[in-house]
């Protein structure tokens, strides 16, 4: 008994390793695609986020999401930054939204979770940077509302693709 336990744990963390590579990868990845403003990503890293949500629980889903951005803060060398916070924070909200939809998963879509996790992690990443960079900004001026228009809606369609290609995967049972 004890030795099956034991297997299990290793296969447990072998599978974590695996996805926090994968989502380091992707993250990776994004830095070399074009996109309208430079600190933007289009999420690509959640991607390994609802793969493991869906084969391994929430559990492992918010391991693979606070090691992907500590690893990334030590090896882009903004750990503790003001943009590791961001990410971190939209990210755990965000995760947790996922997780939540993800319950509701006979009546809510793969595509739906990821578009509104998406959407989920590109407000509270507004919020976030408002109260820790942009307080004195006056936040409603026309083109300040035309660019959050822009970056939300840039959020739910790279949600809605990253939801698509998790469909694809059939990564659910029944």
């Amino acid at each position: 008994m004890k030795r099956n336990k034991k297997n299990e744990n290793k296969k447990r963390e072998l599978y974590l390793v695996a996805f926090v590579l994968l989502a380091l990868y992707f993250s990776l990845f994004e830095t070399i695609i074009p996109k309208p403003f430079p600190w933007m990503k289009l999420g690509l890293a959640n991607l390994a986020t609802i793969i493991v949500l869906v084969k391994f629980g929430k559990k492992m889903a918010f391991e693979v999401l606070f090691l992907r951005v500590l690893i990334q803060g030590m090896m882009i060398g903004t750990l503790f930054t003001p943009g590791f916070f961001i990410s971190l924070i939209s990210g755990v909200i965000s995760t947790g939204a996922m997780c939540f939809l993800y319950g509701l998963k006979k009546h809510v879509s793969l595509v739906a979770i990821s578009i509104f996790s998406a959407l989920t992690h590109n407000i509270v990443q507004l919020i976030v940077v408002y109260f820790l960079l942009f307080r004195s900004v006056d936040i409603m001026g026309r083109s300040i509302l035309i660019f959050i228009m822009i970056f939300l809606g840039i959020g739910v369609v790279s949600g809605g693709i990253i939801g698509v290609i998790a469909s694809r995967l059939k990564l659910r049972e029944g």
